[in-house]
């Protein structure tokens, strides 16, 4: 009975003891007394404990890098914005590794976005060029110049595929679409955003000028009043689509207007 006794003071003499270990512990192995990373105390901190705090300081840090790209109306070029990310095993040696009363910042690491303005820049050669004529109601009108604006400046990177239902969306009213004349199998029709596949011929056939890889493509059932039967993409929310694939070695631009009495779309790159 006195030998179980004496177990449990002991144990009890552990446990009361044990805070004051662990500080001990933390004065002997821990961060050096003093130590601030930012406005941040470190002092004491075990390398776990700092690990945690730095991966917390970096989600606050972090800022991913921005990609150059093409301003949708003017079309000019947005330079990129570089990355900057903590190195978090850097910067937990570092605390570790302070000395008493240092002032420490993280390590930053800057990253450079795939896509700069130097790649984008020399985009300035037309490489494929196609246009058809203005016909129809001013509502088909109507319905061109919003397509046409859907996909005026859109860049397409290497190996990109370029999906028209994704560029110009939905076709509604409350995007400002209006009702005219569509082909449904072999008869005519009124529907809202009727006379788009206009847009989608013209961007068709400057792919094809260009030389770029058709991905999805599909003709009317019957032949359309603005280019021969043959020549022509249909295109219809959600299900039928025009898609290309930007197959060469350089990004592209895709531009599209309505230019005096033609709808024009060409594909600027470089040579």
């Amino acid at each position: 009975m006195k030998r179980w006794i004496s177990v449990f003071v002991l144990i009890g003499f552990v446990g009361v003891l044990a805070p004051f270990l662990r500080q001990v512990e933390r004065r002997l192995v821990g961060v050096e007394p003093g130590v601030r990373l930012g406005n941040r105390k470190m002092e004491y901190y075990f390398e776990d404990e700092v690990r945690t705090i730095v991966r917390q300081l970096a989600r606050e840090i972090d800022q991913p890098e921005v990609n150059a790209s093409i301003h949708k109306q003017t079309g000019a070029v947005i330079p990129e914005q570089n990355g900057i990310h903590v190195d978090i095993e850097a910067t937990v040696e570092a605390v570790i590794n302070a000395p008493a009363n240092a002032q420490l910042e993280p390590v930053l690491i800057e990253t450079v976005p795939l896509v700069r303005a130097e790649h984008l820049e020399p985009l300035q050669v037309v490489i494929g060029d196609f246009s058809t004529s203005v016909m129809g109601s001013p509502g088909r009108v109507s319905n061109l110049r919003l397509a046409l604006a859907a996909i005026n400046n859109t860049l397409v990177l290497p190996g990109e595929v370029f999906s028209f239902n994704e560029v110009v969306g939905e076709r509604t009213p409350e995007k400002g679409y209006k009702p005219a004349p569509v082909i449904y199998g072999e008869a005519v029709a009124d529907a809202v955003g009727g006379g788009v596949c206009q847009v989608s011929t013209t961007l068709y056939n400057a792919v094809r000028r260009a030389g770029l890889e058709v991905v999805e493509r599909r003709m009317h059932s019957i032949a359309p009043s603005y280019i021969r039967h043959g020549m022509d993409a249909t295109v219809a929310w959600p299900h039928t689509d025009f898609k290309f694939r930007n197959n060469s070695e350089y990004p592209i631009i895709v531009k599209g207007e309505i230019q005096g009495w033609r709808v024009r779309v060409w594909i600027v790159g470089r040579e």
